[in-house]
């Protein structure tokens, strides 16, 4: 901009997902918008969002003094629990109760099946660890906290190098002392480890949820803080005003701080920032019931707006088996409600048992699909669309990005068409067909 435009007229607005990072400037003074996507960086998502914020302003003669708002809804959070790539986490739990992750409610998502997988949790039995203490539903203390335990308990988690530690002790939520002293004590004892606590987290009844909430907020919470770390260093750094914020899973803005502190808020930001403009499309057309539908690179994304509004819900599940209640990972959290399954445009395909399947592995942006040429070795369905025809490879992201339909077509070759016995384009369009048909059954469940 020349030097005589005014100042402090551009909001940016941008999406950290698991392979792209997409990004909106608003130009205020002239209602102008102007859109940028780069390749996403997994090890550290903040380097994508400075590198295409850069990009962005440098291309328009921008200065990051001119903003008057940063906002960003991101996929981190969701992704790292999807993909079972977050830190290794402790559990510490009331003795006698070491098995409620495990166990889960009796619900059965299907009646009738004998065999049905139950959600994978985020911890294994090892990393469970029991102390001795009881507190009853009303919160008095039936058995005080007994430090001999937890004394074994803390050195077998610093043997074992957690990197955090989630802590739910049964009626915590009646009252939360024991778990303040087992947090106080770890503290102490280990140097920087990440602590969350039920009684913090989710103070709620009913200790499966609450457990299952506090372990993903725990499992999640290393990444999430280092995001936003570098992210707010950076851009305080380059001139940018005052804090970003970071939308919620139910909608609302919160501050780096609170999501840094309670990441497990931001686990539904990314979808719940989709679902919202959907229903702001839907109202300017008219519609006040849409469905709504988002497929990324790594996830894929249904909600539905009802009179105008998408519900907002007081707990709900990710990581579903089988996109049925009672079959996903439960947490108590306000959200936006919506159905998210692992099948994106970098969604694996693999065989099994001659069976062509489609995710929920990613291989996001590092190395991406193998039409990327950037290491690559396993077809997604990125390929699988590329060799089919339906992505241009030679203007893939406005032409910032030329993709190898060569390469595609020799990985789906190996991979898919040798085990199954099906040519390069039958294996393609089988793993096309799948990954449609997957997405299919969750929009009529929604």
């Amino acid at each position: 901009m020349n030097a005589n435009s005014p100042p402090e007229k551009f909001r940016i607005a941008f999406d950290t997902g698991g392979t792209f990072t997409d990004f909106v400037l608003q130009d205020v003074r002239a209602n102008q918008l102007h859109f940028w996507k780069v390749p996403s960086t997994s090890k550290d998502p903040a380097a994508a969002v400075l590198a295409g914020m850069d990009e962005l302003l440098s291309s328009l003669d921008v200065s990051y003094r001119d903003l008057i708002s940063i906002l960003q809804a991101t996929t981190v959070a969701t992704n790292a629990i999807l993909e079972r790539k977050g830190s290794r986490t402790a559990l510490v739990t009331t003795e006698g109760f070491r098995d409620i992750i495990f166990i889960g409610r009796q619900k059965r998502y299907e009646t009738y099946d004998l065999y049905l997988d139950k959600p994978e949790p985020l911890v294994s039995r090892a990393d469970v660890f029991e102390v001795r203490e009881r507190v009853n539903f009303d919160g008095t203390v039936s058995l005080a906290l007994d430090e001999a335990s937890l004394d074994q308990a803390i050195e077998k988690i610093r043997e074992s190098g957690y990197d955090s530690v989630a802590i739910s002790l049964l009626h915590a939520y009646a009252n939360p002392s024991h778990e303040n002293t087992i947090k106080s004590r770890i503290e102490d004892a280990i140097d920087g480890i990440v602590i969350s606590v039920s009684s913090d987290v989710s103070p709620k009844f009913r200790e499966y949820e609450r457990t299952s909430t506090v372990v993903a907020d725990a499992y999640i919470k290393p990444i999430v803080a280092k995001y936003m770390d570098n992210l707010a260093t950076a851009l305080k750094e380059r001139g940018a005003p005052g804090e970003f914020m970071i939308m919620q899973s139910n909608g609302g803005l919160l501050s780096p701080a609170l999501a840094r502190h309670y990441p497990i808020r931001i686990v539904e930001s990314g979808p719940a920032a989709g679902v919202l403009m959907c229903g702001l499309i839907g109202r300017e057309q008219g519609f006040d019931y849409v469905l709504t539908f988002d497929m990324g690179g790594t996830t894929a994304k249904l909600g539905a707006i009802d009179e105008g509004q998408p519900a907002i819900v007081s707990a709900f599940e990710v990581d579903q088996v089988r996109y049925r209640k009672g079959s996903g990972l439960p947490l108590n959290i306000s959200a936006v409600e919506l159905l998210e399954i692992g099948a994106g445009g970098g969604s694996i395909a693999r065989v099994d048992m001659g069976l062509i399947h489609v995710g929920p592995e990613s291989a996001g942006a590092e190395p991406g699909p193998i039409c990327y040429g950037q290491g690559g070795e396993r077809p997604t369905v990125t390929d699988a669309n590329v060799v089919l025809g339906y992505i241009n490879p030679e203007y893939f992201n406005g032409g910032a990005m030329t993709l190898d339909r060569a390469a595609a077509e020799r990985g789906i070759a190996e991979h898919i068409g040798k085990p199954t016995g099906l040519s390069v384009e039958d294996a393609a369009w089988g793993i096309h067909a799948i990954a449609n048909s997957n997405m299919e059954r969750a929009m009529r469940i929604v």
